[in-house]
């Protein structure tokens, strides 16, 4: 034990050694919170927790968007928005995660995003509760919502007017692969790429900056001789 610590603290004394350490830190932390979701998912699944649950455009409310037929559904400002209609303060759900099967027909929709209330009593949904749609395959987008309970839910198909969608299907919970959960998003690349730099260079911080505390107080322990 007392090796593998000399070991780690030579390893810390040089950059790149120091850099390489926090790499290899955070990505066995960010397996290691991809396998407790998967883990908290297969569990609540069993305990009857997270469900899964069938949704069509009839759930939802629409805001700024005309329903041509059952399934089509025509932005008609840049700013459509549908809000799920059984999940409210009184009726939370767990949600962590959401699969649209929907066909934009006119155009792209700019900007696909689901927004979700993590918390009781908000009043209006936040920009800093909000996660991006993924294609999966051909018309098939998913979004991953962090584990928790929500308070609401709103889908924005678009961020342009005149877009038009034939919404086959939304299902809350949807079951996913065991691959899917170690799926790299962007964000989490950006982080790879930053925070251990970050984490490295402050580090190297503390330890330049305990190592000359330790150097005061040994000097003034050995003047006090």
């Amino acid at each position: 034990m007392k090796q593998k610590i000399i070991r780690l603290c030579s390893c810390v004394r040089t950059d790149r050694g120091l850099i390489a350490l926090c790499y290899a830190a955070f990505f066995a932390a960010s397996i290691a919170v991809c396998l407790l979701q998967a883990c908290f998912e297969w569990s609540a699944r069993a305990a009857g927790v997270l469900k899964e649950q069938t949704l069509s455009v009839s759930d939802f409310e629409l805001i700024d968007l005309h329903q041509e037929q059952e399934h089509i559904i025509v932005s008609v400002t840049a700013d459509p928005r549908m809000i799920a209609r059984g999940i409210t303060d009184d009726q939370p759900m767990v949600v962590t995660g959401v699969r649209v099967m929907v066909e934009f027909t006119s155009s792209d929709p700019g900007e696909f995003c689901v927004f979700y209330k993590p918390r009781a009593g908000m009043e209006e949904f936040d920009a800093n509760y909000r996660v991006w749609a993924r294609q999966e395959a051909e018309n098939i987008y998913s979004f991953v919502l962090p584990q928790g309970r929500i308070y609401g839910l709103r889908m924005d198909p678009g961020i342009f007017t005149g877009v038009r969608a034939e919404v086959e299907r939304i299902v809350l919970n949807p079951k996913r692969t065991v691959l899917s959960y170690f799926m790299p998003t962007l964000p989490w690349v950006f982080a790879q790429a930053v925070l251990p730099l970050l984490a490295a260079a402050l580090v190297k911080v503390l330890w330049q900056c305990a190592a000359v505390l330790y150097r005061k107080h040994r000097c003034k322990k050995e003047t006090g001789r």
